[in-house]
């Protein structure tokens, strides 16, 4: 037919919360939804990907959310669905700059790697661009199964430890209280500059810049 309807999104699925990213994702996600009032609703779209990121065989989320939206046909859609995946990157790097050099230990990557057998759960058995990719029948099977993580793991009946890092993260995706309203802190918006910067620790502790380009001028 000739309807026509784009879908689209941005979650973070880390392996541990922390809560300067969380905030710095949420808030970066709410203002390019901002630019784009007229299509997309934030507070909307943030609540559908909380109930959309969810695995019921579970009962928990598969992280600490972000935005996501589908079937959507308002006038200025396809501009916002671009914008979106313009802006994936730049929503992100400013973390991994925050993040690849900090140590860990063997403990941490199997961790690491239980919650990666989480994404791949879900991609497998609720996901609905997968299946829609595997019914449309065309091309290799691996131009889907591609998006998966490379390694995961699973360990019956594995329970973190009471108190620890990675049991208060299980209890944050079983509850899934997040959001810009929980972390009353200063507002970083795409509007202030053409490239922003944010500020980031060295191993040592001292703040350092990392530049970011890629945002809207």
């Amino acid at each position: 037919g000739d309807d026509r309807w784009v879908g689209g999104g941005a979650d973070l699925t880390p392996a541990y919360l922390h809560d300067d990213d969380a905030r710095w994702f949420h808030r970066f996600w709410r203002d390019v939804c901002e630019q784009h009032a007229h299509c997309a609703d934030h507070k909307r779209f943030k609540e559908w990907c909380d109930s959309y990121f969810y695995l019921p065989s579970r009962r928990e989320h598969r992280g600490i959310g972000g935005i996501f939206f589908d079937d959507l046909n308002a006038n200025g859609s396809v501009k916002f669905v671009r914008d979106v995946a313009e802006q994936l990157m730049p929503s992100y790097l400013p973390i991994v700059a925050a993040r690849r050099e900090e140590p860990f230990d063997e403990l941490q990557r199997q961790w690491q790697l239980e919650r990666r057998g989480r994404y791949l759960e879900f991609n497998l058995l609720y996901d609905r661009g997968v299946r829609f990719g595997l019914e449309g029948g065309e091309g290799p099977l691996e131009r889907i199964m591609v998006s998966a993580p490379p390694l995961v793991r699973w360990a019956y009946k594995r329970m973190p430890a009471e108190g620890s890092e990675e049991a208060g993260y299980l209890r944050f995706c079983i509850a899934l209280e997040i959001g810009v309203r929980r972390f009353p802190t200063r507002l970083y918006s795409l509007n202030d500059r053409s490239h922003w910067h944010s500020a980031l620790r060295n191993r040592d502790g001292r703040l350092r810049k990392v530049e970011c380009r890629g945002a809207r001028k």
